[in-house]
């Protein structure tokens, strides 16, 4: 497959994801979900969304600081990560514990499309510091997440807001406290700009 029907692909189902999650799920359910959705969706994202930070600290800059750039994209980049790597094996043990059935690859898929909102929200604030209002469109992603979780997720139907409710609460937690520790990280890099 070529660069740009890959990326056109790519494109067309996060138009998708946006505009219609339901039938997206719905559709998605029915089929088998390639097994790279990291790789296909949420990896470019998150590089886009670093890059994203990066340029827009280059642009609104008064003097251009190379590294401090280049860390603050690398510390979108590992923040991501981490809460998508963290946010995976503590929402399987919460859904094994509200009575589902707990298919990390599925748990997976769920939480890489979950956070597509908020990465597109992250490159744009990133790009345009000034649109920080922007990030509030991210929320879309909890809708996502609530969408895909009943839709693709085996949760006893008593069960499914309370875990929803939680799984919600849980994923505001890894993300605040991710990014806490990367942003402490980085101040102590730069202490003098952070």
């Amino acid at each position: 497959m070529d660069f740009q029907r890959k990326y056109n692909s790519l494109f067309y189902e996060i138009k998708f994801l946006i505009l219609q999650p339901r039938k997206f799920w719905t559709e998605r359910s029915a089929q088998a979900f390639p097994d790279k959705v990291v790789v296909r969706i949420f990896l470019p994202l998150v590089i886009l969304a670093a890059l994203g930070v990066f340029i827009g600290e280059l642009i609104h800059s008064f003097e251009i600081i190379w590294f401090y750039a280049i860390f603050k994209g690398i510390r979108e980049l590992i923040s991501y990560s981490l809460q998508y790597l963290i946010a995976v094996p503590v929402l399987a043990a919460l859904l094994r514990n509200f009575g589902g059935t707990p298919d990390r690859k599925k748990l997976r898929i769920v939480i890489g499309y979950t956070l597509v909102p908020f990465l597109i929200a992250s490159f744009i604030t990133g790009l345009f510091p000034a649109m920080y209002v922007v990030s509030i469109a991210g929320l879309y992603g909890f809708y996502v997440f609530i969408t895909g979780a009943l839709t693709m997720l085996e949760i006893p139907v008593e069960n499914q807001s309370r875990y929803v409710i939680l799984a919600i609460l849980l994923i505001i937690l890894i993300f605040g406290l991710v990014n806490i520790v990367c942003w402490k990280l980085f101040q102590a890099l730069f202490s003098y700009g952070a």
